[in-house]
């Protein structure tokens, strides 16, 4: 997944999961807008809002996307699900684990000719969430998103690059109270919670398509 999504903002009064409704009122009063909102997050450690379980409640925040480890020469917003146990760095996050509202995110497919087209790729369910986990260094809490193997119309539009045929992973309705659930443990329970969206979950917008005479006016 590239470095930009639309994420958007819960707002007050949304029909939510079970979870949701655990949120402590200071939640609620600081994070939760009774306006409409939606964010475009553009590049690393922009802000970006998220759910978590601490102690009995559900508790939002708004926090650095990205972290750098001393090992990576880049700053990572978005891991492989499939280093959440493998990894000896991610596998000591598996149970920093979170919840991203988002509306949508793009990615820049390449053309025959060379070149790129940004395209907006946008869930059907407006309460969709990305799977995510968070740490702290020198203080600053940060977030990165999880990303699995793309499907198949997700493979066509983001082919290109060293991470290309990835898209984010998306959490289901039913999954969502287990991922946020402290008393899951076991490595298996919690990479079986993980999601791939199927193309019937998306629509895609081409913004840089370029008109022909065979398009309709």
């Amino acid at each position: 997944m590239c470095n930009l999504l639309s994420w958007r903002l819960v707002l007050e009064g949304e029909k939510q999961s079970d979870w949701f409704h655990r949120l402590s009122q200071d939640t609620i009063n600081r994070h939760i807008k009774a306006n409409s909102a939606l964010f475009e997050i553009k590049h690393p450690k922009s802000q970006i809002q998220s759910f978590q379980i601490d102690g009995e409640k559900i508790i939002s925040s708004t926090n650095v996307w990205g972290t750098k480890p001393s090992w990576c020469p880049d700053f990572l917003t978005n891991t492989k699900s499939e280093k959440l146990v493998s990894s000896p760095y991610w596998s000591q996050y598996m149970q920093n684990r979170i919840l991203v509202p988002v509306h949508s995110f793009f990615e820049w497919q390449t053309q025959r000719t060379g070149k790129k087209h940004k395209y907006e790729i946008t869930f059907k369910n407006p309460n969709s969430y990305f799977v995510g986990l968070w740490g702290e260094e020198n203080g600053i809490r940060w977030i990165t998103i999880l990303t699995g193997e793309a499907n198949e119309k997700m493979k066509t539009i983001h082919n290109d690059g060293e991470n290309k045929h990835r898209q984010p992973i998306v959490m289901p309705l039913q999954n969502q109270n287990n991922w946020l659930d402290h008393s899951v443990k076991n490595p298996k329970d919690i990479t079986d919670l993980l999601y791939r969206f199927t193309p019937d979950d998306t629509t895609e917008v081409d913004l840089n398509k370029e008109q022909t005479l065979f398009d309709e006016i």
